[in-house]
């Protein structure tokens, strides 16, 4: 498909980015089939991810100073850099693990959004495969990842003020329902692969504990966190009859087969940096203290044998914490576990 064979929306895709070579090489090759701009915000990265970005003429690389992750000001830095795209756009807040579902171009939903108007925003399903391209589950979170601007809004200071120091923060600004249309695309996916590689799941988990709790000390607990940040494997995953493909819109290739491995250990450098700044001990709670990677680098703090009780009632009964009984101990356990 040739992203400028006709009059309409210039469709930018922003992309926050530290060390992704190991999918990014995939991730630029097809969304490079459909974007016309896909401006990259690279926070330090060390494993090449830069040298790959700038093999690919529609990128547009910025740098993101941040020594830490703050989600909120990277994604206002991107939308910094998109506002300077002069004409009629389309925002597409794509991550570099993330990819348009197979055939989405013939899709009616893809014309619905090719063709909408000014301040309408998209949300959809995602589909998240576990270990390899057959294991699957479709999460109905219905988020928000595209929005078409009026040319007259401020996207960027609407971004600022709705998402400012948010640790989870919106993939494109969300406008009050007064103001903005909100359209749910059905046949449209954005495919997950982030959980290809369990040991790199499990440490962008414990990481996203460690920063939660870090700037939230007193909102976040511990039980609260580990049971939202440990469902790496829900029960209602299906087997596919054949894999899902990250396809290349006009082309013979498979995306599938770009796709590295990767451990995921920056995330334990930065959690370290982040201990090393605040100390162990604010974060005996967590229960991310039997992770090898992280025990590797760190030395834990000092728990005691009711909160090393507790983590391992946690970890045994993660399957099965959305029963009535088991929602009832942890309902005890937040009261004491602060």
């Amino acid at each position: 498909m040739d992203s400028m064979s006709y009059n309409r929306p210039k469709l930018i895709v922003i992309t926050p980015v530290r060390n992704e070579a190991w999918v990014l090489e995939a991730f630029l090759t097809c969304t490079s089939s459909w974007a016309d701009y896909i401006i990259i915000a690279d926070q330090h990265s060390t494993d090449g991810s830069r040298e790959i970005a700038a093999r690919f003429p529609k990128v547009m690389l910025i740098n993101n100073p941040c020594e830490e992750w703050v989600e909120y000001e990277c994604r206002a830095r991107l939308l910094e850099e998109a506002a300077k795209i002069k004409g009629d756009k389309i925002l597409f807040g794509i991550d570099a693990d993330e990819f348009l579902s197979e055939g989405f171009d013939k899709t009616e939903g893809w014309k619905r959004i090719i063709e909408s108007e000014p301040n309408e925003i998209f949300y959809f399903n995602w589909l998240n495969l576990y270990n390899n391209f057959h294991t699957v589950k479709t999460i109905e979170c219905r988020s928000e990842w595209v929005a078409h601007f009026a040319d007259d809004v401020d996207f960027v200071a609407e971004y600022r003020h709705t998402e400012k120091n948010a640790v989870h923060a919106s993939r494109v600004p969300c406008l009050p329902g007064s103001n903005c249309k909100y359209t749910f695309i059905s046949d449209i996916q954005f495919v997950h692969v982030a959980k290809l590689n369990h040991q790199r799941t499990q440490n962008k988990v414990d990481f996203y504990q460690v920063v939660n709790f870090d700037k939230n000390p007193v909102k976040g607990n511990p039980v609260a966190m580990y049971r939202a940040y440990n469902d790496i494997y829900p029960r209602d995953i299906v087997t596919t009859k054949k894999d899902v493909s990250l396809y290349i819109c006009g082309h013979s290739e498979n995306g599938n087969s770009m796709i590295g491995t990767d451990a995921g250990l920056h995330f334990i450098e930065e959690i370290s940096a982040i201990m090393q700044r605040e100390g162990t001990t604010k974060f005996a709670k967590l229960g991310i203290w039997g992770n090898p990677d992280i025990l590797a680098r760190i030395t834990p703090p000092h728990r005691s044998l009711f909160l090393r009780i507790v983590m391992l009632y946690l970890k045994h009964t993660q399957p099965f914490y959305e029963s009535k009984f088991i929602h009832l101990i942890d309902s005890v356990l937040k009261r004491l576990v602060r």
